[in-house]
Order: C-alpha cells, then structure tokens, then sequence
C-alpha cells in the first residue's frame, strides 16, 4: 500500500498552491506542547520533521537546535517532496497524521517506524480542521481520540513514554524505541 494516493496527493498540492492561503500547511510555527522538553532530553543528532509542509517549523527547529542536522519531508511539497531512505534518530510529526488517508495510515506509520532509530515525536490533532478539501471534506481526514489513536500506535516497536491529550485537542505522543 503507497502513503498515499495520487489524487490526494494533487489535492493537497493545490490547498499549498492556494494564492489566498500563501501559508498552506506548514506554513507557520505553532505551539508544540512539550515537544521542545522531550527533544532536549534525548539529545538527538539527526531529525526528520515528517509532514513538514512550507517548512516554516522545520526552519524554526534547526534554528533552535542547530547541533541536530534536519531533514523536511513532504510529499505535497516540491522542495521536501523526496521521501527520506536512510534513518534518523528522531521523527518529528506535527499536525499531520490526521490528514493521511485511513487506508494508508498503516503504511505511514510504519514508514515513520522505520525512518527512527530512537525517538518518535507525534503532535495529532483530534478535532475538525478550518480547512476543507477541493472535495468538500474537512482536511482532517481522521478525527480519532486518544484510545484509538494509542491502539494504532501501541503495537509498534518502541515504548510510549508519554501520551497526553491536551486542551485544544491536541494528541501529544513521545515514544521510545
């Protein structure tokens, strides 16, 4: 199964494309919950920001961190379009596992497993977006809570060292392996 599908994939091209939304997806920093704790505990010297969008939190992360040498991927995205071959220690996903496809989030996350040597870093968000696609669906298009989402996650190589769903919906996920 593929990490996507070609249509979404063109789908998701068009809403960074978008003239009237110059941000698109990843287009600006946001809040990151305890993120920046769980990064300056493990240390890590290489990271991918998975799902990076416009890159403007990757940006933001290798100015903050500049000891780690970081990578962007995304599909939709030209300039991070190429999907990374050899690990890192740390995967870093923000805001964007919700938006996979459901019949290739399997796929996806194992890709996520398979790219970390260490540390996995996982922001997800469970409420609707504000965003919708050229279809009409909201641009979330898994809106899943924090059992399901741990379910999906849980039997994966590594340990879940913290999970936490915060007040704005926001599914926080560190793991371990």
């Amino acid at each position: 199964m593929p990490l996507y599908s070609l249509q979404y994939i063109n789908d998701l091209k068009y809403l960074h494309q978008r003239s009237d939304r110059p941000r698109g997806f990843g287009g600006k920093v946001k809040k990151m919950g305890p993120f920046y704790t769980f990064f300056e505990k493990w240390q890590p010297t290489s990271a991918i920001d998975y799902g990076c969008g416009k890159g403007a939190i990757l940006n933001h992360l290798q100015e903050k961190y500049p000891d780690c040498q970081w990578k962007g991927y995304d599909p939709a995205v030209e300039e991070y379009s190429t999907s990374p071959h050899l690990p890192v220690e740390c995967v870093f996903s923000n805001d964007v596992l919700e938006h996979i496809e459901p019949e290739c989030l399997s796929d996806v996350l194992d890709h996520i497993w398979q790219l970390s040597t260490k540390y996995i870093w996982l922001c997800i968000d469970t409420l609707p977006a504000r965003k919708v696609l050229m279809d009409g669906r909201n641009a979330h298009l898994i809106l899943e809570g924090k059992d399901w989402w741990s379910e999906q996650i849980q039997h994966r190589d590594g340990n879940i060292v913290y999970c936490e769903l915060g007040k704005k919906g926001k599914l926080y996920v560190a793991i371990e392996k």
